[in-house]
């Protein structure tokens, strides 16, 4: 049985192909679009799918595929009229532009009153729905006018393969309650229409078909059913095929780090609590607005490439690098604070600089884990690495310095999990999955670099004395 996963990342879309014959394809296109900008066309979500799609096409035949789901990153906001036509551009998950609308929401209602409302935890931050939905209300309100549903980049390709208005309650999180998703409390709560909540379904339930047109665009056959589909987060989580108290580090444009349990742990207002379907599993994550779009900044400003090795010995030197270009989510969900490298002198060179953003963007990491541990009360057995962050040296030195945990790097592309839910949603069964088990890769360890991240504690700690100022 031929199966199709698709993923919706920030900058590009990933088609993967699991053919009949047991044969793994995949196709990477770029999206068209600037991340920095935090808005762009959804429509060129589709293009690139289309593209991906094609590629894939040119060698191998799409004839046989029974099923397709995919997973996208949230949470971003797209904004379609009745006929599903986009009415503004995407509000991606780096747009932190409403911060004043935040700080009203927050004064509005305490947040054990919007926790209530949202059905679980999220942040009443400039990042997420409520304040970006406020704040389109506030300087475009002929735009939320003309909105008839408010979807997730994933739930606008399913749109446009089967002509259904469909999300899932994780993906649509602070537009529809998590535990009632037919619930759209947290839109009325600002003011909006209970109508512009997409109906919510688990992520393998299948919500349409392909139509004829989405058949002629794209070489997926008519009437091949299509999943709900999931976050890009936790569908790269399923693919990493983890364990009780197994870690995982997502590592693209941005990043997500967690643990798989089975234990329900307590309220958390740092880190997320996301069940997997009918499993007995939680995953316990926080995602950070620094990752590889921090790095390709730097590396870019410097003159360095991610495939030089930098060699100079940063840990007996005192400068340091917090990487909240835009902010940081987990576990501080801080949206003005801004980054800095800290501790400057004429003995600084290139090399340490960007040394300096490595460990950085791995010390955010920890800060992230070191929350998940200390709500779940775990000790991660081992962390797997994935994502275009997996196969950058530097960081991965740094992960093994400041992290001291057995490090693997996983073998297949976060898309596979995409691929597990069109095979989940077509009769399969969690956690078993239709090929062999997800392989990984031993990474080097390294040394304990504890004392620099007592070093980075102090440096974030300024820049988060910077912001109140």
């Amino acid at each position: 049985m031929a199966l199709l996963g698709l993923d919706l990342g920030t900058s590009t879309v990933k088609a993967g192909l699991l053919t009949d014959a047991g044969e793994w394809v995949i196709e990477s296109v770029p999206v068209a679009g600037d991340l920095w900008a935090g808005e762009f066309d959804p429509r060129a979500w589709w293009t690139a799918t289309v593209l991906a799609l094609r590629h894939i096409a040119a060698t191998h035949s799409l004839a046989n595929v029974k099923a397709v789901a995919a997973i996208g990153n949230t949470p971003t906001l797209v904004l379609v009229d009745r006929h599903g036509q986009p009415v503004y551009p995407a509000l991606l998950w780096s747009d932190t532009r409403a911060v004043v609308e935040a700080d009203a929401l927050q004064q509005e209602r305490s947040l054990e009153d919007w926790t209530r409302i949202y059905g679980g935890f999220i942040p009443i931050s400039a990042a997420y729905a409520s304040a970006k939905l406020r704040w389109l209300a506030r300087h475009h309100p002929t735009v939320v006018a003309q909105t008839a549903v408010i979807l997730q980049p994933k739930d606008y390709l399913n749109y446009r393969l089967t002509d259904q208005f469909a999300g899932d309650p994780w993906t649509s999180k602070g537009i529809v309650h998590l535990t009632r998703p037919g619930d759209a409390s947290p839109l009325t709560a600002i003011g909006l229409s209970e109508n512009a909540a997409p109906p919510c379904y688990d992520p393998i339930a299948v919500i349409g078909t392909v139509t004829d047109a989405a058949a002629l665009s794209t070489g997926i056959p008519v009437g091949v059913p299509v999943m709900a589909g999931w976050s890009d987060t936790l569908g790269a989580v399923l693919s990493l095929g983890l364990g009780d108290c197994d870690g995982f580090i997502l590592s693209g444009t941005s990043e997500s780090i967690g643990v798989m349990t089975q234990i329900q742990p307590p309220h958390s207002t740092q880190v997320f609590v996301a069940p997997v379907w009918n499993s007995g599993y939680q995953i316990v994550y926080g995602p950070v607005s620094s990752g590889v779009s921090t790095v390709r900044w730097a590396e870019s400003i410097l003159g360095i490439s991610s495939s030089d090795k930098a060699d100079v010995d940063i840990s007996q030197i005192d400068v340091f690098f917090v990487p909240y270009l835009s902010g940081q989510r987990s576990p501080l969900w801080h949206d003005t604070v801004r980054g800095a490298w800290i501790g400057l002198n004429d003995h600084v060179t290139r090399a340490h600089l960007i040394q300096a953003v490595w460990e950085g963007v791995v010390a955010a990491e920890r800060d992230v884990l070191e929350a998940v541990t200390a709500l779940t009360a775990l000790s991660v057995k081992r962390l797997v690495v994935t994502g275009g962050g997996a196969h950058h040296p530097g960081l991965n030195f740094h992960r093994a310095a400041l992290l001291q945990t057995p490090l693997y790097r996983a073998l297949a592309d976060p898309v596979w999990g995409a691929v597990l839910l069109a095979y989940w949603g077509s009769g399969g069964h969690f956690p078993q999955n239709p090929t062999k088990a997800q392989q990984w890769e031993r990474l080097p360890t390294a040394s304990s670099h504890e004392h620099r991240y007592v070093g980075f504690q102090r440096a974030k700690m300024a820049c988060l004395g910077l912001a109140q100022t």
